[in-house]
């Protein structure tokens, strides 16, 4: 593969050498320095915009939670505005990354919808039925956002627990350089997909891993060299990465499976405590006076909004969560008391066992692993 910096080095192997011009005191505080700038300005422009410019896949540089949700925020708004109308338009160059994103997207109206449905049958005539109605549809919104926390908590668990113990970033993403296009449907620019680099067991961007500009073997595996000691490798063993790489192949495969079957419990939990009582006891009109004056009222300081802020959040969200796990544990009969307490012993047991697989096998502590600096004389052929 032809690269700038293939270039530069042939390039530069048939140029005059640079001591012959200058001293090698001030040669070497030049480069020094030009190092410097250039390091400092890529720092600079390496943002999410930067990486819509790229020819080779690189890694996102600073991996942070605000640029994770710039990434999910860009991935989110491609779907609707940038791969159905590809689709639509049969672009050749649609891929399988476009393919999945456009399968999400039932997943992201079709619960809001469903909660709307159910609002949409109160009628105004009837203040009971109207009164009843309401609560059935709350209860039916609160099922389908706790479905979505669910979801969104089993990643975070099993995310948190594979970097503590085993050092990978599942949610390590990279930019995929994707070329641009023009068909017969019209144009269709597209030059970067937002990728994780363990998306899958068998996609997994080993490669990019590498610290290719790197000079010594020790500085090109410095990633891999990071990871050993947690998968109980020593980092003076022979060929550290090719030793992780199915080590690491397994954690992400568990990894996968586990947030699935963590999602399935927490889903459970979440539309059992959806159905409690304790989500009727706050006055709809109450927050909505509170949003409306307290928050985002025109004449509020600072200090009350944040206040208010607060207040809306405990009084309305986190006391009745916990007041809905209390009594979901509780239950109003035997059967309930029995099913709540069967669903929150499940849970928290499944999310022990995720804990403690993920965290203690694939470990290579029991494999024989060769000393690269040591003679290895089981390979000797006696003379």
């Amino acid at each position: 593969m032809v690269t700038v910096s293939n270039l530069v080095k042939s390039y530069s192997s048939n140029m005059t050498p640079y001591s012959d011009y200058m001293d090698n005191s001030v040669k070497s505080g030049a480069i020094k320095n030009f190092k410097a700038d250039n390091e400092s300005k890529q720092k600079e422009v390496k943002n999410l915009d930067y990486y819509n410019h790229i020819k080779d896949d690189e890694l996102v540089e600073n991996n942070n939670l605000k640029t994770r949700v710039g990434i999910n925020i860009k991935k989110t708004l491609d779907i609707p505005f940038l791969h159905f109308p590809r689709g639509l338009g049969g672009a050749p160059g649609f891929t399988f990354f476009e393919f999945l994103q456009t399968a999400k997207f039932p997943f992201y109206v079709g619960g809001p919808i469903l909660a709307a449905l159910f609002y949409a049958g109160v009628k105004s005539d009837n203040l009971n039925s109207m009164s009843a109605a309401k609560k059935i549809a709350k209860h039916m919104a609160l099922g389908v956002g706790l479905y979505y926390v669910g979801s969104a908590l089993a990643k975070f668990v099993v995310n948190k627990v594979v970097k503590a113990s085993k050092g990978v970033d599942l949610n390590q993403p990279y930019a995929k350089a994707v070329p641009g296009e023009v068909n017969q449907t019209g144009m269709f620019k597209k030059s970067v997909e937002f990728h994780k680099v363990p998306e899958s067991a068998d996609f997994t961007r080993f490669d990019l891993l590498y610290n290719k500009e790197a000079s010594t073997p020790e500085e090109i595996n410095k990633r891999y060299l990071e990871l050993a000691p947690k998968y109980g490798i020593k980092a003076n063993a022979n060929d550290v990465d090719s030793t992780l790489k199915p080590l690491m192949k397994k954690t992400i495969i568990m990894s996968r499976a586990w947030q699935y079957a963590l999602t399935a419990f927490y889903v459970v939990l979440g539309i059992g405590m959806a159905n409690q009582k304790a989500w009727e006891k706050g006055s709809p009109e109450g927050f909505k006076k509170l949003l409306k004056n307290g928050i985002f009222g025109k004449s509020q300081p600072m200090k009350n909004r944040l206040h208010n802020a607060k207040l809306a959040v405990y009084d309305y969200m986190l006391k009745p969560f916990g007041e809905s796990f209390v009594e979901f544990w509780k239950g109003r009969n035997k059967a309930t008391s029995i099913a709540g307490k069967t669903t929150i012993i499940a849970a928290g047991a499944a999310t022990l066992t995720a804990m403690l697989l993920l965290a203690g096998k694939n470990s290579a502590r029991f494999h024989s692993i060769v000393d690269f600096k040591k003679k290895d004389k089981s390979n000797e052929v006696e003379k």
